[in-house]
């Protein structure tokens, strides 16, 4: 009887052949596909979903103040809108990768980015519901919540699928997009209201969604039907000669490499939605105007482009990643530690801590796609990865808000975070090796 596949980390020798290997393949890799869709399109299409992935999250904290006003919520409460949105991606990875099985990635995506537009809607309308307004403001939360915990997961596997050759500098485009359209929704957000109110500021996540739907639509353009539509399938418009799918039957939840992957973005996102759910808020109580402090959370985010892109391209020209996983936290927490130290540098501080979430961001998602070999291994350490992840960051918003009402101090918050920052470059060493998932016949796992 022949053996069946089996999951093994590879050996470094192993790991240049495979890396050879697929740049001679890619060496002949058209600028079209098949159907016809440019793969300057494909990319296109890519980063228009990575711009709706962040800016619905990062346009309540400049207003949370607003909310917590008319809804009567505690800071606890409020500091449950920045923890929702995490654990509804925890809750929703899992099932990501058999949605795309079962429906096709791209039809995934196109149903994620409409759930995406009614979750937002329902949540604009909580002002307007007369008794219920955190009803709909929880409620459309957890919605849109899903839909870009099915983005977050789907995109290193396409990235992987669509763009072998070139994976932490696709990564580092599609995660500044993701930065850049937050950093101009958490910047117009305080205006927007001022003319709209909060509630109608952020019903334009869902107008913004609906667009990028028509235009993910364009891959399926001319596309020749296949029985493959898994996070493995061929790139859109190409036609893939049909295998018989093998069965990976070692779990990802036996690998001490994907919990540390897991923890390390897990980590990462929580000191990323602390910052975008309290850092507006950590500035107006040293005495800084809302509009100034959702200007400087604005700036957080713009450098997060620099830093993904910067990170990016040290990725893809190095294949051990020990040093910049590692150097991120410790640079996450030198940002919030001086913001207690000295916080009238607030603007050099929040481009230190833009830059390292950025950059902590890419190398989180990028490791999980080089980790994984293939796009079937790639979506499924992201699932693993994310769902475990995300749980533990949900933690964080929530945690930050209940020690600050506790507290009423700040400063104590920070330097609670600012360890995590530490515990997240302590694992940097540990998920940045050069190990790598690998399906091969008749080999044993070590």
């Amino acid at each position: 009887m022949q053996d069946r596949p089996t999951l093994y980390f590879s050996t470094q020798m192993e790991r240049e052949d495979i890396v050879s290997f697929k740049r001679a393949s890619d060496a002949t890799t058209p600028l079209v596909t098949k159907g016809g869709l440019p793969r300057a399109a494909l990319i296109a299409t890519v980063l228009i979903v990575a711009a709706n992935l962040r800016a619905p999250i990062a346009m309540v904290g400049p207003v949370i103040d607003q909310i917590g006003a008319d809804t009567g919520s505690s800071p606890a409460t409020l500091g449950l809108l920045g923890s929702l949105p995490l654990i509804g991606f925890a809750v929703v990875s899992p099932a990501v990768t058999a949605l795309a099985k079962r429906w096709g990635t791209e039809r995934t995506i196109l149903g994620a980015l409409f759930l995406l537009a009614l979750g937002s809607g329902l949540r604009s309308l909580s002002g307007l519901m007369n008794g219920l307004p955190q009803v709909s403001l929880i409620l459309g939360t957890v919605l849109l919540s899903m839909a870009i915990g099915i983005g977050n997961v789907l995109t290193p596997a396409i990235v992987r699928r669509d763009f072998p050759d070139h994976v932490a500098q696709i990564t580092g485009w599609y995660t500044a997009a993701m930065s850049g359209s937050a950093a101009v929704a958490s910047a117009a957000v305080v205006p927007l209201s001022g003319w709209l109110r909060w509630e109608l500021a952020l019903s334009t996540a869902a107008v913004f969604a609906v667009c990028s739907a028509g235009i993910w639509a364009l891959r399926f353009r001319r596309t020749t039907p296949s029985r493959e539509v898994g996070v493995g399938a061929a790139p859109v418009g190409e036609v893939k000669q049909e295998q018989p799918t093998k069965e990976i039957p070692v779990s990802m939840w036996t690998s001490p490499l994907a919990w540390q992957l897991m923890l390390y973005f897990g980590l990462q996102s929580s000191l990323y939605y602390f910052i975008v759910t309290w850092f507006p808020a950590i500035q107006t109580s040293v005495g800084v105007d809302p509009t100034t402090a959702g200007g400087w959370l604005a700036v957080f985010l713009a450098t997060g482009i620099v830093g993904s892109l910067t990170v990016g391209q040290i990725m893809q020209r190095s294949q051990d990643h020990r040093i910049v996983a590692c150097g991120l936290g410790v640079l996450i927490a030198a940002g919030l530690v001086g913001i207690v130290i000295a916080p009238r540098l607030m603007p050099v501080w929040a481009l230190l801590l833009g830059f390292a979430a950025g950059g902590s961001f890419l190398a989180g998602m990028a490791l999980i796609a080089l980790h994984g070999t293939t796009p079937e291994l790639a979506g499924r350490l992201s699932g693993m990865a994310q769902s475990g992840g995300y749980l533990l960051a949900a933690a964080g918003p929530v945690m930050a808000g209940f020690l600050y009402q506790t507290t009423t101090s700040w400063p104590v918050v920070i330097f609670v975070i600012a360890s995590a920052a530490l515990l997240q470059g302590f694992l940097g060493p540990f998920v940045g090796r050069r190990q790598s998932f690998c399906l091969h016949e008749n080999r044993k796992t070590f």
